[in-house]
């Protein structure tokens, strides 16, 4: 089972990694407790020209289970996908507000063009992908938007 765990979170990695391929995406909690140490982590593969922070990370948070039959069973597993984005207040029709958002839209509607994630076989299909959580955090040297989402997965059984 742990290697249908890395392909379900390689298989939603590019929902983000295809529109936004500057993006740190990793399938695994890089992140330590030390918050000041999460913008390095989290900067854009082109940082030194753009001077942005976009990254995510792609973990399983849940796994729960029902009968099928009496040998068969129906798991579901819960992603977290953790969204961060450089903030910039700017003014009323620029900042980054208005960017986050509209990647976060487009991660939505590239995970609902996939409802089994590519994995025939493998995904029965999954939930849409709910926001749980939208703030800012402030991470000593930057402060960033942070989006909480959470993905239901259906395997097939």
């Amino acid at each position: 089972m742990n290697d249908l765990d890395k392909q379900i979170r390689l298989a939603i990695k590019p929902a983000i990694k295809t529109p936004y391929a500057t993006a740190s995406v990793y399938v695994w909690n890089v992140l330590s407790h030390r918050l000041d140490e999460w913008p390095g982590l989290l900067r854009t593969t082109d940082f030194a020209s753009s001077q942005k922070t976009h990254g995510w990370i792609i973990k399983r948070v849940e796994g729960s289970s029902t009968w099928k039959n009496t040998v068969r069973d129906r798991p579901v597993w819960t992603y977290d996908l953790w969204g961060f984005y450089g903030f910039r207040s700017g003014k009323e029709s620029d900042n980054s507000d208005l960017e986050w958002s509209e990647v976060w839209d487009t991660v939505y509607e590239n995970l609902k063009a996939a409802p089994n994630l590519g994995l025939d076989g493998v995904v029965e299909h999954h939930e849409l992908l709910q926001l749980a959580n939208n703030t800012t955090i402030d991470c000593g040297e930057e402060t960033l938007h942070f989006s909480h989402g959470r993905l239901v997965v259906h395997l097939c059984c």
